[in-house]
């Protein structure tokens, strides 16, 4: 085939086209990938075949007479399920083989031409049927049935390819007997991971040539078996249009020797009192006002003491605490970097709110963010079991608060703050808005993580897109709140992204914060402020955490269970989704009564 030629205006013009403002499908095809207009092109790297059938089909909505009925759908000529299978199958097993051979970071045109020849006949008559019809404007791709699915192909052959992305292991089903494995580890996905770390990826996206700026490809652990949307269409990767928000997904950190069979999770409720000067008028801007949260300095023991006696307490209940989970604003800089490098050397990982001081980089403000310390899980931990701080740094993961809180009158009189703050007007959280993030980060083959600070789980921009298009299995919401009762927002909001994608999501609170949260219409005697998290999942529901009389901590148990999910198309009927599920708490007192005093 003859390559394509373009004039310098003609370049400009694509170059500057935004995503989905080209008017036909040829400028689209052009912008998403600029070198694709050479006639010996074709996406041979599964997660840029997707991206392009993925955004085609999000930017036309074709995918949707599959579900129109059998005339209509019958219109559109998809591949069977079985041809499909195969299709993804040997295209794995294909580049499992090409990366298996030399060195597998090789950029050598050898290389690249050996990764061009694997790629399927199904991908390939799929791309030249969509150059071949680029003359047709995107508002009319819909009624091009055949055009609809070949997007379908490379989205449906690209996705049955690319099982166990982002996980870090090679898929024990359909792969198991002709898969090249070196050492139990699958080439292909070694070498997705090395090319996601690089730029212009950083972990934004599984892509090789498709630039993250433009569409980023992520795996993908829950399809929505609710509603009618692209993320329905596909099991293992994910598409997202890189907006303000960045999604960040490094490589798995899972012991490949050991699996988790039950997730100890330590709930540290702090601070357990939060006085009313902690808060306070910080500045007025015009009608609106700010204020700080600034807490006194913890009584002795230290934080650090307090933790260790926690984790002691937990022992009494559980073999072994996987996670220990603290919520908004719990922690400073300096007690979150003193407890990390322990509860690393415990071989868990540490999640907590961190009030970030001001500085230069803040623009002189406080920040409210989230640390994600994954080192005590990982193979690392094993090698090093005294991690140095540089260990730490690499490891930990820190993501800013995408939303100030906003106190109005209602909640000022019901946290009893109106001798601290005017009830006359709204009070917004001082804090710095940075680079807004999202982390994921992959704990087990059955269980990756991120996590959420209070507003960010209420406001649907602009984190919701990425959060349902991956669907995690286990979504940690860190409140700064009253009790996580199931009438109250938590719980609404937890139980949307439990129907779609699926996520389990717990939501916990300061104890402090619960004590102080006094609605006018609760009587005393239904005081329910030691219910200081919420556990919600796709699969049992709901379930209150509850502090007894005097504890101040407790240790929440999960298990996996796993359920068929389904495709729009049907394809991959045998995949599994994994949901983390409730498997019993108990509540604990991990402080000392204070001594008693002598009687003269």
């Amino acid at each position: 085939m003859a390559k394509r030629t373009r004039s310098a205006n003609q370049i400009q013009t694509v170059a500057t086209t935004p995503l989905y403002e080209a008017g036909t499908l040829g400028e689209w095809l052009d912008y998403v990938m600029p070198d694709a207009s050479d006639g010996d092109w074709v996406p041979m790297w599964p997660p840029d075949a997707f991206a392009i059938g993925a955004a085609l089909l999000r930017r036309t909505g074709g995918y949707l007479d599959l579900v129109n009925g059998d005339d209509l759908r019958s219109s559109i000529p998809v591949l069977d399920a079985d041809t499909v299978s195969t299709a993804g199958r040997t295209w794995r097993r294909d580049l499992n083989d090409v990366f298996a051979t030399g060195h597998s970071g090789s950029k050598s045109a050898k290389k690249r031409k050996r990764i061009r020849e694997v790629c399927p006949q199904q991908i390939r008559d799929a791309w030249l049927l969509l150059r071949g019809n680029g003359a047709v404007a995107l508002a009319d791709i819909r009624s091009h049935r055949d055009v609809t699915a070949a997007a379908i192909t490379l989205c449906t052959v690209s996705d049955a390819a690319c099982e166990g992305l982002g996980v870090g292991v090679e898929p024990q089903s359909s792969y198991q007997k002709d898969v090249h494995e070196v050492n139990g580890a699958s080439p292909f996905l070694g070498f997705a991971e090395r090319n996601a770390s690089k730029e212009p990826n950083r972990f934004r996206s599984y892509c090789l040539h498709i630039p993250p700026a433009k569409l980023a490809v992520l795996g993908k652990r829950h399809t929505p078996q609710r509603g009618c949307s692209i993320r329905s269409l596909t099991h293992h990767l994910a598409l997202y249009t890189p907006t303000e928000i960045q999604a960040v997904w490094p490589a798995a950190i899972q012991k490949t020797h050991e699996e988790i069979d039950v997730f100890n999770v330590l709930l540290l409720p702090w601070p357990v009192d939060i006085a009313d000067v902690d808060f306070s008028v910080r500045v007025a801007v015009g009608h609106q006002r700010y204020f700080d949260y600034t807490p006194k300095p913890l009584a002795h023991p230290t934080a650090l003491t307090r933790v260790k006696r926690a984790m002691a307490e937990a022992a009494k209940y559980v073999d072994r605490v996987h996670a220990v989970v603290l919520p908004e604003l719990a922690l400073d800089e300096s007690e979150f970097a003193a407890i990390e490098k322990f509860v690393s050397r415990r071989r868990a990982m540490l999640v907590s709110g961190v009030r970030k001081a001001a500085c230069s980089e803040t623009c002189a403000m406080p920040a409210n963010t989230c640390a994600i310390q994954p080192y005590g899980l990982s193979v690392h931990s094993d090698i090093n079991p005294a991690p140095e701080a540089q260990d730490l740094d690499a490891h930990r993961r820190t993501q800013f608060k995408h939303h100030r809180w906003c106190l109005d009158r209602r909640q000022i009189m019901q946290y009893r703050l109106g001798g601290r703050l005017p009830a006359s007007r709204d009070c917004w959280e001082y804090t710095y808005l940075g680079q807004r993030e999202i982390h994921f980060v992959t704990l087990a083959s059955w269980l990756t993580i991120s996590t959420l600070i209070c507003e960010d789980l209420a406001r649907q921009e602009p984190v919701t897109e990425v959060v349902r298009a991956v669907g995690p299995n286990l979504i940690f919401a860190l409140l700064m709140d009253g009790p996580q009762l199931k009438s109250r927002w938590s719980s609404r909001y937890a139980s949307v992204l439990a129907e779609d994608p699926g996520c389990s999501v717990l939501s916990v609170t300061s104890l402090g914060m619960s004590k102080r949260s006094k609605p006018g219409d609760v009587k005393a005697t239904d005081d329910k402020s030691n219910c200081i998290a919420l556990w919600r999942d796709a699969v049992y529901g709901e379930q209150e955490l509850y502090l007894e009389p005097e504890h101040d901590a407790c240790v929440l148990s999960l298990v996996c269970k796993t359920k068929e999910e389904f495709t729009l198309t049907g394809h991959n009927l045998s995949r599994r989704a994994h949901f983390p599920v409730f498997a019993g708490y108990q509540s604990f007192r991990s402080h000392r009564a204070p001594a008693a005093k002598a009687v003269k």
